[in-house]
């Protein structure tokens, strides 16, 4: 009688455990009454949303834009497409079709072009599928000083970040040596993302750049659409008057003389010493649902 009494005692504990561990015990509501997520998942979201945006850093370091569209975008075909957007200092790209077209179709055509110059001048640099790539603009984005704010439902979250990078492009001459012209990248995200068939994706990225800031006296490499400019600047870097990217410049630019066609422009705070400074992108306030707060 008493083995089943302590075993009936401990078999409830265990289930209290259970259920407290899993949240089902208490949900937690805000001021009107809404489930929202407990801090475990919210903790969870927190660090899978790093991940999902460190990603990007690590896949523009090897000029992989595709296979990160793939990888940590919404789906093309999905819900979020045509919603997707894509802000720089100075135009928006909206709609997944829009930004693959010019952040990964564009981008690979750009590098073939430059690996057949480069392997014109440097015959051991084989122009074949498996060194797309090679000669293209080196870039080193690191991601500092988060700040998210996940969405009180757990379906939508937003962050801001500081990015400052390095850029690197080679210079082939016909003789076949080499030379490097590097850069600073000062660059500040902020970014929406959404749960997508149980995975955060970026959803709505602001890619905001300021001037590098140099000595007096010394010429800048940086700066909005120059060399070491933002992730993907407006024409791209090395772009010539034709819209043609130049050899060896990177690989970044368009091929051919058509237009790409934004959805509108945006004009960002830059640092400079007769303006007073601001904090753009905003900060992401809490929020429960993404029809309550604003979009980057």
């Amino acid at each position: 009688m008493i083995a089943g009494a302590k075993h009936s005692i401990i078999f409830s504990l265990c289930i209290s455990i259970v259920l407290g561990l899993s949240g089902c015990s208490h949900q937690q509501k805000d001021s009107k009454g809404r489930p929202v997520i407990s801090d475990a998942e919210r903790a969870l979201a927190m660090l899978q949303i790093e991940n999902t945006f460190s990603k990007h850093a690590y896949y523009h370091q090897i000029n992989r834009q595709c296979d990160e569209m793939r990888d940590i975008w919404v789906a093309e075909d999905g819900p979020y497409s045509s919603t997707a957007k894509w802000t720089l200092a100075g135009n928006v790209m909206q709609g997944i079709p829009m930004i693959k077209l010019d952040y990964c179709t564009i981008n690979l055509e750009g590098q073939k072009q430059t690996l057949e110059e480069l392997s014109k001048k440097v015959p051991s640099v084989k122009n074949i599928p498996e060194n797309v790539g090679a000669g293209s603009e080196h870039t080193m984005h690191t991601q500092e000083t988060p700040v998210i704010e996940v969405a009180g439902d757990g379906k939508t979250a937003k962050g801001i970040w500081y990015s400052i990078g390095m850029s690197a492009r080679g210079v082939v001459a016909d003789d076949g040596k080499t030379s490097v012209v590097t850069s600073w990248m000062w660059e500040r995200y902020g970014v929406d993302f959404i749960k997508e068939n149980g995975a955060w994706k970026i959803w709505h990225l602001m890619n905001l750049m300021d001037q590098a800031p140099v000595e007096a006296g010394a010429k800048s490499q940086g700066g909005p659409g120059g060399p070491g400019g933002a992730d993907r600047a407006p024409g791209g870097a090395g772009k010539t008057p034709g819209g043609k990217a130049g050899p060896l410049s990177g690989g970044m630019g368009p091929v051919g003389s058509g237009e790409m066609k934004y959805a509108g422009r945006v004009d960002s705070y830059s640092w400079s010493p007769i303006v007073v400074p601001k904090i753009e992108p905003r900060f992401p306030e809490p929020y429960y649902t993404f029809s309550e707060t604003f979009s980057y």
